[in-house]
Order: structure tokens, then sequence, then C-alpha cells
């Protein structure tokens, strides 16, 4: 089918641009960008009005796991560190999902991507009790939605001998399966929690496994100083310096999420590899586990933006990372927000095998019309001062991916929400009423 959009003003992130003008969508495909686009076939012609329609965002790290979590139980006492967040919270979530609740997870975060004009989601998936096809059930909820995904269950020992086994084997299955398929809509990753809850074997496992396939592991690194004491606690030295003589700095497509208490020395190791490796930067969770900042701008290469698993709002994470500098005294500059949201684009092309966060010929139908018409100038050189400080998630119209409209006047399309919904507290009680009774 050919869709026209006219009378848009055109908006790219990396390289800055701003244009009134027409773009044409056939099938799942851009097919022209300009002042003027052949309308011939044209079946749906769309008039913006001058609004701002753009690529859909990519989410550049987060867990679809904890789309259930509002209104979760808490721990007993409070946690008085982030060992304890991750022990008396998080790992009590992560056990109590069954393959239903990670299904379910998968329609919920997706539907709430949608609403935020977010449009592909790099995860990292953990259920312990429910490992075996795990990623199978989140991508077909996720699928539901019309969202992209590239998936990764997180391997680890912290709940026993056999899980970073299981978890090696999801990866697999599942990379093979994606690639087998190479449809553009879903990718996997060989996922990895964090160093301190990896034995050798499984990091070795992780490392054989992303080689073996070409592909990145993706891990949490040095999200807080517990990362770089326990590791050297067990292995007799640091957190990078582990990686490096097991050989995952050498992994080309491996994204290191976080980073926030990486020393001078261990940037200096990543931006020596800034061709292989990339940063995914979470500052709304990282100041809600107040684990401190981390330090973007020291980084050669522009990192990924992410949620972590906090909502699907990228609009408030641009904000919140540019916000989060200047108050650190750190600025990372208004450029490098734009810098931010592209890096998630373009680490997904990769993944996908297709182009995302691009309005050009060929580039993925994947698009948010906004009924954001600016008040003031936009153009290229002041985007930032708009996507900051004037645009967001309130202004998201309609979405498409792939050439299908999944958000139309901001009612999901792609699937049955309402039912979702109903079902899903039915889900989320049966979760939380798991979680309730693990203990730790």
């Amino acid at each position: 089918m050919v869709t026209i959009f006219r009378n848009a003003m055109l908006v790219q992130f990396n390289p800055a641009n701003v244009q009134l003008g027409e773009l044409r969508v056939d099938g799942n495909t851009i097919t022209a960008v300009g002042e003027s686009v052949d309308l011939t076939g044209a079946r749906e012609l769309i008039d913006c009005r001058g609004a701002v329609v753009m690529p859909g965002l990519v989410n550049g790290h987060t867990h679809l796991y904890s789309a259930l979590a509002a209104g979760m139980p808490g721990p007993s006492s409070p946690p008085r560190d982030f060992h304890e967040i991750l022990k008396y919270v998080w790992w009590r979530l992560d056990r109590a999902h069954d393959l239903e609740s990670v299904r379910t997870s998968g329609q919920v975060g997706g539907m709430a991507a949608l609403r935020c004009g977010t449009t592909t989601l790099i995860d990292h998936h953990a259920s312990p009790n429910a490992i075996d096809g795990s990623l199978d059930q989140l991508r077909a909820g996720l699928a539901e939605t019309g969202c992209r995904g590239v998936l990764c269950y997180e391997t680890t020992d912290r709940n026993g001998d056999g899980e970073s086994v299981a978890g090696l084997a999801e990866n697999e299955r599942f990379i093979h399966q994606c690639q087998a398929e190479a449809a553009g809509q879903f990718a996997g990753m060989v996922g990895a929690h964090a160093s301190f809850t990896l034995s050798a074997a499984a990091l070795e496992g992780c490392v054989d496994l992303a080689r073996r396939l070409g592909v990145g592991v993706h891990i949490h690194v040095a999200e807080d100083p517990v990362d770089q004491r326990l590791t050297e606690q067990q292995f007799g030295h640091g957190l990078m310096e582990r990686f490096r003589r097991a050989g995952l700095l050498d992994v080309a497509g491996t994204l290191l999420a976080h980073g926030t208490h990486l020393s001078s020395r261990d940037i200096a190791m990543v931006n020596e590899r800034a061709s292989t490796i990339s940063m995914a930067h979470n500052p709304n969770s990282n100041m809600n586990n107040a684990v401190g900042y981390a330090p973007v701008a020291d980084f050669a290469r522009s990192a990924l933006l992410g949620t972590d698993g906090i909502g699907a709002d990228m609009w408030r994470e641009a904000r919140t990372a540019l916000f989060k500098s200047h108050d650190a005294h750190r600025s990372v500059g208004d450029a490098r927000v734009l810098e931010l949201l592209d890096g998630s684009a373009r680490f997904a092309s990769q993944c996908l095998g297709v182009t995302l966060g691009q309005l050009v010929e060929g580039a993925e139908a994947d698009l948010v019309v906004t009924n954001y018409r600016p008040h003031t100038p936009l153009r290229s050189d002041n985007l930032t001062g708009h996507v900051v400080y004037a645009m967001g998630p309130e202004y998201v119209r309609d979405v498409m991916i792939a050439g299908h409209w999944c958000l139309r006047g901001g009612d999901i399309v792609s699937c049955d929400a309402i039912s979702i919904a109903n079902q899903s507290r039915e889900v989320a009680s049966r979760l939380h009423e798991a979680m309730a009774g693990i203990r730790c």
C-alpha cells in the first residue's frame, strides 16, 4: 500500500535535519522524501498540516519483564544499597515470572512504547524459573503490538550452577531462529547480567557464543561500585580487566549498559575499542537507584539512550540526560542529546539489518506523526531545544511500523488494547502474589 504524507515538518536527529515537505511510503519502506513526491498509486493521503513527522524512537536498553511492576509488593524493609535493591526487588520479580507473564509483559511494554512514539526496543530479559522459550514468549507479546525488538536472555549464575547453561542455551536458540528468518523485526544478542554474578565459565560461554554466531554481548557494567568490588574479590582483578582477559572487549557489537562507575582507565579501554563497543545511558534509572551519573561526555562514541525498564518515554529520557549532565557540571552539549537518540536507532539497525531512525529513501517506514506544530521557528540548528523543552509523548498522534499503522489518533490499532489490559491485570495479580511469596 502506498501512503503519502503531505505538508509535513520532516525531522530526523543525526544529521539533524528539518524540512517542510512530503514523504512517500510504499509497502514497508520510505521510497521518496522531498518538497513533493509522486502520488501514483497512493491509497492513503495524509495532510499533516505542518505537524512534525519523524522516525520512530528506539529504546536502547530496557527490561520488559518490569512492565507489570506497577503496584508490586515491596520489600519487607527498605533496601540499604543498590545490591539490596537488586536482591529484594528486581530479583524477586524476575523469579516470579512464568511464560504467560513474560508474554503479557511484552504486550503491555509494547503498547506503552507505541504511545510514546517508540517503535523498537533493545531488551535485556530475565525469568529464572521460566528460561526455556521465554524469548519466544516475549517476542510473541511484542509482535502483537507491531514493535520491533532486539532481545537477549540474562545469563547469570546467581541462582545456581545450571542457570547460566540454560541462559546460554536460550540465547543460542533464539539467535539462530532470528538469523534464519532475517525478517528485520527481531534479532538476538547474547545477554549477561553483570560481572559479579557470572562465573568464569559463564563469561567465557557468553564470549564464545557471541563470536560463533556473530552477534554482540548485552551486559550490565559498573552500574554501581558493587560490580567492581565483588569482581575484584572473586576474580582478583578489576571489572574491565576481567572483560579484556575474557575477550569480551573484542566482540563486535557488544553493548555495555550503564557504565556509571567506570574509572578513567576503564573509559580509555572502551574508547580504544569505540568501533566495536557501545554504551547505553539510562539517566532516570540511575537517579532512581541513586547510583550516580555516567560520564557520557567522556566516551569517544556516542552512547545509546535507554530507560532500563522504567517506562518507555524516550522524550523524558533525553530531557533527563541533558539536565543531569548540567547538574553534574559535565554537560554533554545540546547536539549530543540528539546523538544519543540516534545512537539507539543506529545500533538497532545494525542488529536488525534494516535502516531505522532516518527519513531517507530505502529506510524502514517506522514513523511517528505528531500534533506538534511549533510556535517558534524550528530549524536543524535549534532542533534540540524543541525536542528537550517542548516536544513529548503527549504530541504523539499516529505510529506506523514497517508501513503498518499501530497507533491512530492516540489509540492502539495493532492489537486489542482493552482485552490485553483486562487480562494483564489478572496476570499481574498472580505475578505479584508469586513475588510476595519469594523470600530472599
